[in-house]
């Protein structure tokens, strides 16, 4: 094995080992508050993981539906490269100490698109195989969590529903009764989370995934014009939503609006543009405006 080879697959190992613990780390955490248990008296999290390391076990609901949501959604960019002979990375994994435990996953691109075809593909597979993936884990998750007076949810994490997220509630769960709400279980938060990262990605801005595929359907010029406006609405829903909007705004503006050239001319095929509609459909299904909320 060649050194350069040894490095594209120890580099995506390290950073997905790191994500993992992160994640299971966090995982714990919620089973913790979800499940209401306290930590012994005089015991401190990490000296309880310490002294029980078979809690580790108790973070993987939300761990293995967090990695393997955002694995299948990079791992169907990685596939439509290669079936466009487009020379790509394994996926990477971004660890962070946050409530989530990670920034995502991406794969980098090693050569040029051929085609309107092959950008439009490629930037598709990843929020539709994602997305896909991310339906039966908020399933189980709300399946598995449970209803409880607002008194008690008056405190902590605040999610905001996805319409998607409220459809599978409705079905599993019925209405609500009045004064009360829903506390997520770990596997649900995972679900959300991979909802929230599917709708940023559909954003069409550069080089995220709706920029590739606004950029196949109009071309250079509109998907510019739609990044721009794009890049101002986010700044508007961090200013009036959710201030997390505001880093990404800021994120994807240091990363640029710029889309490297593909050939003008091509047409896109009437199948493309019905899973266009199905990518915004998505999109509308995915997003919300204020996606998190902490109280004190």
């Amino acid at each position: 094995m060649t050194a350069q080879r040894f490095r594209s697959l120890a580099v995506p190992a390290v950073l997905f080992l790191l994500t993992l613990l992160f994640t299971l780390v966090i995982g714990v955490q919620y089973h913790l508050n979800f499940h209401e248990l306290a930590l012994p008296a005089g015991q401190g999290f990490w000296a309880f993981l310490w002294n029980r390391p078979g809690a580790w076990l108790w973070g993987f609901s939300y761990s293995f539906s967090l990695l393997g949501i955002l694995l299948v959604h990079e791992m169907g960019h990685f596939f439509a490269c290669r079936r466009h002979g487009i020379a790509a990375t394994l996926p990477h994994f971004i660890p962070a100490p946050t409530l989530i435990g990670t920034f995502g996953a991406f794969i980098k691109i090693r050569s040029p698109f051929s085609s309107k075809n092959s950008l439009f593909d490629v930037g598709l597979a990843g929020p539709l195989a994602g997305f896909l993936a991310a339906l039966p884990v908020i399933a189980i998750g709300i399946a598995l969590s449970r209803v409880a007076d607002r008194g008690e949810l008056a405190a902590g994490l605040t999610l905001g529903e996805p319409l998607v997220f409220k459809l599978f509630s409705w079905l599993l769960l019925g209405e609500l009764p009045a004064n009360s709400g829903l506390l997520v279980h770990p596997m649900a938060f995972a679900g959300w989370f991979g909802l929230l990262a599917t709708a940023f990605n559909l954003f069409p801005i550069g080089q995220l995934d709706g920029g590739h595929i606004l950029y196949a359907v109009l071309g250079r010029k509109k998907a510019y014009i739609a990044g721009v406006a794009s890049i101002a609405i986010l700044a508007l829903l961090g200013i009036f939503f959710w201030q997390g909007w505001l880093f990404w705004a800021l994120i994807v503006t240091v990363i640029g609006l710029r889309h490297p050239p593909i050939f003008e001319h091509e047409r896109l095929d009437r199948k493309r543009k019905i899973l266009a509609a199905v990518a915004l459909l998505i999109f509308i299904l995915c997003f919300t405006p204020s996606p998190l909320a902490v109280a004190p």
